[in-house]
């Protein structure tokens, strides 16, 4: 017999509040990433995130940041690969 998954309270909190991050990318030239919570690092070849959940890591060359709103942060350039490292471990490595 299979479980019914429960939902927390915080669980279902977070979906209707959209704390949740969302990343959008077109092609390979742009990526939007919505309710972001920090910019650790900003090169031409890396950009680093920190949303609720993840670091975010975007590689390839040319990389801008080119707006940063309200928990939104908009890259240009030519995205070659996409992380997502969980911020329980590496809060772990540290």
């Amino acid at each position: 017999m299979r479980k019914i998954p429960v939902l927390s309270f915080f669980g279902l909190t977070r979906e209707l509040m959209y704390l949740q991050s969302y990343i959008r990318i077109n092609d390979n030239t742009s990526a939007v990433v919505e309710n972001c919570k920090q910019i650790c690092e900003c090169t031409d070849i890396c950009v680093r995130l920190l949303t609720n959940r993840f670091e975010l890591q975007i590689w390839g060359s040319g990389l801008t940041l080119t707006s940063f709103s309200e928990n939104a942060v908009e890259i240009r350039g030519t995205i070659e690969q996409v992380k997502l490292v969980s911020r329980r471990i590496r809060e772990r490595e540290a």
